[in-house]
């Protein structure tokens, strides 16, 4: 009896998500009746993680001995284009995303939807179908950690860390996508602008990570994944401007830690403006750095203030 092989292609995968409205949190609220949102992604890869204990059996013998396998749970890697809903005031369709990585969701019909970063553990979570090589994956009660990189001249993209426990793996045919993303705009002077402290600057690249530690825990009367810890950090680059204009020397060196707000709107057209902002960041280091010919500045940073996204 031989296998059969089928022709799988690497490409073909798909991410479907619903987050928690009604019932109890961690069930496959995709199983329950909810209508999930398929998410367009990139790069997308799938790790089942697992532990494992060495039972360290005396059985006078040497060699390989068997392991007990536990922890198991799945964790997806994926990116997801930085763009609008297509509509200002409606949520774009990684807005869900946004909402299991911590980040609370405000509407203001009609002009914007605010996701700023939250502190008081009420963020949902969500089920998770990955659909790949012949089969569904499935990831119960997931959260992820979420960044965001914009480089000049690139597509700016968030990277989504997403962990959720293991809700089995089934045989199922992937479903026709209907995608409703719309398409984003290149970074660059003409959709993107980049300011410290109201100051606006020649942005070379622009990342922020809100470096969550996103667990995985089993223990007696408890399976999940929790977000424990949110400590959001990330990178400037710039080209250096004059020293009078902006000396990052002097912000590293006083004794006062000098706070600066920070604000990237990318976007132009309304439906497909971005903007990332903070009112505090603290510059934790300065570094020459080379574009195009050019000096830059490179400034690693961390948030004292919280984080937001709003997509208008």
């Amino acid at each position: 009896m031989s296998a059969v092989f089928q022709k799988y292609k690497v490409k073909r995968l798909l991410l479907t998500m619903a987050v928690f409205t009604t019932g109890t949190p961690g069930e496959d609220y995709i199983d329950n009746g909810d209508t999930p949102v398929l998410i367009q992604t990139k790069n997308a890869e799938l790790t089942l993680n697992i532990d494992t204990i060495d039972r360290e059996l005396d059985d006078a013998t040497l060699g390989y001995k068997p392991q007990m396998l536990v922890g198991q749970h799945f964790e997806i890697s994926a990116e997801v284009e930085v763009a609008g809903s297509g509509t200002a005031g409606d949520a774009p369709v990684y807005g869900g995303a946004l909402r299991i990585g911590a980040f609370d969701e405000t509407v203001t019909s009609g002009t914007s939807v605010a996701y700023e970063q939250m502190d008081d553990e009420t963020w949902p979570d969500a089920t998770v179908y990955f659909y790949h090589a012949g089969r569904n994956h499935k990831l119960l009660g997931a959260q992820t950690n979420v960044s965001w990189s914009l480089a000049n001249g690139g597509v700016p993209t968030y990277t989504l860390t997403i962990k959720g426990i293991y809700g089995g793996v089934l045989a199922e045919s992937m479903p026709t996508p209907s995608f409703n993303q719309i398409t984003p705009v290149k970074v660059g002077s003409k959709y993107t602008t980049f300011s410290l402290d109201g100051t606006e600057y020649a942005m070379v690249n622009y990342s922020c990570d809100q470096s969550m530690e996103v667990n995985y825990t089993d223990i007696p009367g408890y399976e999940g994944i929790s977000i424990d810890d949110i400590k959001p950090e990330g990178s400037i680059e710039i080209l250096a401007p004059a020293h009078g204009d902006l000396d990052p020397f002097a912000l590293v060196n006083a004794e006062d830690p000098a706070y600066l707000s920070l604000l990237c709107a990318h976007g132009v057209t309304g439906g497909n403006i971005v903007t990332f902002s903070n009112p505090e960041i603290q510059i934790l280091g300065v570094s020459y750095g080379e574009f195009e010919g050019k000096r830059t500045f490179v400034l690693p940073y961390g948030c004292i203030g919280k984080n937001k996204i709003t997509v208008a």
